[in-house]
């Protein structure tokens, strides 16, 4: 089938959109992946046979300019009219400029499945799927509208979109049981779910090699390594983070991997403090070297806090790159974390929304190598079933279920729709 897949990722591409996109491809699908409208550049790549197409939104409206093309030469009228075409715009029409600039972006690409990544899109995936008769395939990453740092106004937005739009999806899809049980109270209607579990180790892979990342942190080979990777964002709780680094012990550093606006502020808080040594920001890592840099630390931590529904219950990408690396986790006591702890024993929580608190929970396990041992081989046990392969099978099983409109309607009592 050809298959047009959309996520509005403007920066790095999320590695569970990228793996979901090469698994369709690998079972011979045809995927387009739009990924992002709102980009630094224009870009068109080939990734691995998916044809990957990334945007920059110019903010303006073709239908403004067309209006614009029949007024007067007057500069002080066009400003007067731009400004109350995009007053109204965005207070009264259906589809936004940006609406429109999105759609008329995937109308280039026809599809026999339209498959949108997160709420934002949702809208215009809908929008597409019925303009092509195309089946429509929604993977919802978190509880989008229960974003603390999103407006009241557009908070109520996106959850009216989800309400309206989640009805049309023959495929709905989320990341973990906990957010498909809250999917399936708020909309009468449980998604499917595929764990964000990272690919295996290519053949060879040494999990006990520690040298690339102190190579890359200009450490000592015998220096202990507490790591952090992923977006570096202040609601993240990585100023507690940063800041128990005063308290590690004395052969210990904290490396983070990644990058994001918040980082300046990060390095503020260590900068001309007699421990900021201690801390080595690494920047952004390409994916295919993220598994090695990872597999030489000796703790990873996920330091979220519970600042909103959709971070209480999340399961970030990271805690699967840990366990197949072989680094056990340290993380806030939440749902996803305590079941993993239970069933694997690969991660240990604690309450680590302050630096004291951080630092007690992470010298408590630095401090207790047997423990460690221990969590090291739970997460060789663990990477065994938590990987990529297995949930990528589960998605083909859904798409075998989809079939063209054309052929037979589906609707929602059918057998695929429960499989949903």
């Amino acid at each position: 089938m050809q298959v047009l897949m959309m996520v509005p990722d403007c920066q790095m591409i999320d590695r569970r959109v990228l793996q979901q996109a090469r698994t369709l491809v690998e079972a011979g699908h045809a995927v387009t992946l739009l990924a992002g409208f709102e980009c630094a550049a224009e870009e068109h790549f080939d990734w691995h046979g998916v044809q990957v197409h990334r945007y920059v939104y110019d903010w303006d409206d073709e239908r403004l300019k067309r209006l614009r093309a029949r007024l007067p030469d007057n500069d002080r009228l066009r400003m007067l009219v731009n400004r109350a075409w995009m007053a109204v715009a965005r207070r009264c029409l259906h589809v936004t400029p940006f609406d429109a600039f999105v759609i008329s972006r995937g109308r280039a690409f026809p599809a026999d499945v339209v498959h949108v990544h997160d709420l934002p899109l949702l809208k215009h995936g809908a929008i597409l799927a019925r303009e092509m008769k195309a089946r429509l395939v929604f993977d919802s990453h978190e509880i989008y509208h229960q974003q603390e740092g999103l407006t009241p106004r557009l908070r109520r937005e996106l959850l009216r979109n989800e309400r309206r739009y989640v009805r049309r999806c023959d495929v709905f899809i989320t990341v973990n049981e906990a957010i498909a049980g809250y999917f399936q109270r708020l909309h009468g209607r449980r998604p499917m779910v595929l764990l964000n579990c990272a690919d295996r180790p290519p053949a060879g892979f040494d999990a006990s090699s520690r040298a690339d990342l102190r190579r890359r942190a200009g450490l000592p080979a015998e220096a202990r390594v507490v790591l952090y990777q992923g977006w570096i964002s202040p609601e993240r709780n990585l100023a507690a983070l940063v800041q128990a680094a005063a308290s590690l012990p004395r052969d210990a550093w904290l490396a983070l991997i990644g990058y994001g606006a918040y980082e300046p502020q990060l390095r503020s808080l260590a900068e001309g403090r007699l421990w900021a040594d201690r801390v080595r920001f690494l920047g952004r890592v390409e994916p295919e070297e993220i598994l090695a840099l990872t597999a030489g630390a000796d703790l990873g931590v996920i330091p979220y806090q519970p600042v909103d529904l959709n971070h209480r219950l999340c399961s970030p990408n990271k805690f699967f790159e840990y366990v197949q690396a072989g680094v056990p986790i340290l993380a806030e006591a939440l749902p996803f974390f305590e079941e993993m702890k239970a069933r694997w024993g690969v991660v240990e929580v604690g309450r680590l929304g302050s630096p004291e608190g951080m630092a007690e929970a992470i010298g408590r396990l630095l401090n207790d190598p047997a423990r460690l041992a221990g969590m090291r081989e739970a997460c060789r046990q663990a990477a065994a079933v938590l990987h990529w392969e297995a949930e990528g099978r589960k998605l083909l099983e859904a798409y075998a279920r989809l079939e063209p409109r054309g052929l037979k309607a589906c609707s929602m009592e059918s057998a695929a729709c429960h499989a949903c």
